[in-house]
């Protein structure tokens, strides 16, 4: 499939599931891609970032639509949630087959993984729109203070989840023990879910009750990873304006506190902290490998992390690299698992942050090979939300927007 194909294709997926209308609720338009037609029809956080970057080379104008539609999401206190119901008649079907924590009917009251002003600078850097970037920088500003103040109680620089679908990797087994999962499937996995659900019932919309209440409390690397990354974004975005100079320092204490409580030199890797007791969750996921998408990591670690895990065959350097979880984890699972998701397929949100990282770190070759295997598994099985990391077979929802990521590998 030749560049103009891939292009083809990917523009049709993304004009087919995108939505444009009036919400009734708020009067507000919008204009989003949705990240599948099947299963996920509303807009996501995290999607919609990688929808954006995508149609930069597409669609620079729906590029800016899309976010503009997400930061009009913000709430008065900088919150922006990771789903919007902007079509509320699509609601109640959606809501009989999953389980979301609202204080309002009209969104979530969770966060996903904060790439958002990385993206809004790629939207930014591709048109020159002035009036786009300065009707985004307080919506960010505001958004990325909330973190700080309602997701860093013990203000070490390092953000907490309070659920695993915030970090986007749901499923991950690194959550197993957290969640006290014995039932390893997707039906297990609900129902241990339900039971945090049921827990944060009285306290919703309070997340530093819901923290220290230490249900389920984890400082997740690739979260942080991407929090550091997207200040650092956020800093360039806002050039000389005085705020620049807070969140480069912020992106700094992020980073350092990554490596000084999160980095385990005997491992080589990256592990999520668990609980306000910040207890080490040694076990290597492709969370461990997240910090590698900063470019100011040392450099021995970069090199540990590549050398020990990126590279072995053993580990992460699959026919169709870069697994969810390494083949050596004994909860690896790189077939279809019904939903039970992030235990071993390959995703390709993840290898656009690790090929772009890998070659910023001078590792182009084994960059241009997560890109090729990459296009490859695209080629033989669509868009698909995930790839079997042996065969390339293609799993999960079908023509999934994010996956349109390819065209920025």
């Amino acid at each position: 499939m030749d560049r103009a194909e891939l292009e083809s294709r990917a523009r049709q997926i993304l004009l087919t599931n995108l939505r444009r209308g009036v919400a009734d609720w708020n009067g507000k338009e919008f204009s989003f891609v949705v990240p599948s037609l099947t299963g996920y029809p509303f807009q996501w956080f995290w999607d919609s970032c990688f929808h954006a970057i995508a149609l930069t080379h597409l669609d620079p104008e729906q590029a800016k639509a899309e976010l503009t539609t997400l930061l009009s999401g913000a709430q008065p206190d900088g919150f922006i949630p990771h789903i919007i119901f902007w079509e509320m008649e699509k609601q109640p079907d959606f809501l009989s087959r999953n389980i979301v924590g609202m204080t309002s009917p009209y969104f979530s009251a969770t966060i996903q993984p904060p790439i958002v002003a990385y993206a809004v600078e790629r939207v930014y850097r591709a048109t020159g729109d002035e009036q786009f970037k300065d009707a985004a920088l307080p919506v960010l500003v505001a958004y990325y203070r909330w973190l700080r103040r309602n997701r860093d109680p013990d203000e070490d620089g390092l953000i907490a989840i309070i659920q695993p679908e915030e970090a986007g990797t749901d499923c991950s087994p690194k959550y197993d023990e957290a969640l006290g999962l014995e039932d390893l499937s997707n039906q297990g996995f609900i129902a241990a879910l339900r039971q945090v659900y049921a827990a944060y019932e009285p306290l919703r919309g309070d997340d530093r009750r819901i923290l220290d209440a230490d249900i389920f409390h984890f400082e997740d690397v690739l979260v942080n990873s991407i929090y550091a990354f997207g200040m650092r974004s956020l800093a360039r975005l806002l050039g000389d304006a005085p705020e620049a100079d807070e969140f480069g320092r912020e992106a700094d204490r992020t980073r350092d506190a990554l490596i000084e409580k999160c980095w385990n030199e005997k491992a080589g890797a990256f592990f999520d902290l668990q609980g306000k007791a910040e207890k080490p969750v040694e076990m290597v996921t492709i969370s461990s490998l997240m910090p590698l998408i900063l470019h100011d990591l040392p450099r021995h670690i970069v090199e540990r992390l590549v050398e020990d895990w990126v590279k072995k065959p053993e580990h992460f350097w699959l026919p169709y690299p870069l697994p969810s979880v390494p083949a050596s984890n004994p909860r690896f699972m790189p077939g279809n698992p019904r939903g039970f998701i992030w235990r071993g397929p390959t995703w390709v949100n993840t290898n656009w942050f690790l090929s772009h990282s890998l070659k910023g770190h001078g590792y182009p070759e084994l960059a241009e090979t997560i890109v090729t295997k990459t296009h490859e598994a695209v080629e033989k099985s669509g868009f698909r939300e995930y790839y079997h990391p042996y065969t390339a077979e293609g799993l999960g929802a079908r023509d999934f927007g994010w996956t349109t990521l390819i065209l920025d590998m």
